[in-house]
């Protein structure tokens, strides 16, 4: 349930099925280790800049906000999550614009398409995710097509500046 409410993207199922996906494991029924679903490794290759990072972490933190002081939001998307995650990002992207577009209002707000901020989300929970593995010392080199060495050597470069996105981008009842 942590997990679940630290990389909230609305009830979080779609990011953590997308992580889940960009790290290795199964995006949907038949698709395997993801090396051959196209939101997979569009994930795995989407340049992050700081600047869109942070653009991402500030929506995220306001469809937080609105998530958390929304008792039947919350809960409305908690009803439809468990098929969430299942689907392709532009699925995900115009589910999310149709039906509820208070949260489709705060990505925009912040200088994103929908879709461009389930893509941004994932590639910094999957870069930040391998990042700090190496950063720990439990891979001594990034697997290849897992993370591009740009993104590597950017989130290297900021360890700092996206260790805060990150926090940003976590929800306030789990901080």
């Amino acid at each position: 349930m942590r997990l679940r409410e630290a990389v909230s993207l609305l009830t979080g199922v779609a990011v953590v099925a997308l992580a889940a996906g960009a790290m290795g494991a199964p995006i949907s029924g038949s698709q395997g280790a993801g090396e051959n679903n196209p939101d997979v490794i569009e994930v795995r290759h989407c340049a992050l800049t700081l600047d869109k990072a942070e653009k991402t972490a500030t929506a995220m933190q306001s469809i937080n906000h609105l998530i958390a002081s929304n008792p039947s939001l919350n809960a409305a998307m908690d009803a439809g999550s468990d098929t969430t995650g299942k689907k392709p990002i532009t699925q995900q992207a115009h589910d999310i614009d149709s039906q509820y577009p208070q949260i489709a209002a705060i990505i925009h707000a912040n200088g994103l398409t929908t879709r461009d901020f389930i893509v941004m989300t994932g590639a910094i929970i999957n870069d930040m995710g391998w990042v700090s593995m190496k950063k720990s010392g439990m891979v001594q080199a990034y697997p290849p097509g897992m993370i591009t060495p740009a993104n590597a050597a950017l989130i290297e470069g900021n360890w700092d500046a996206f260790q805060a996105l990150t926090a940003k981008m976590t929800p306030p009842s789990s901080r």
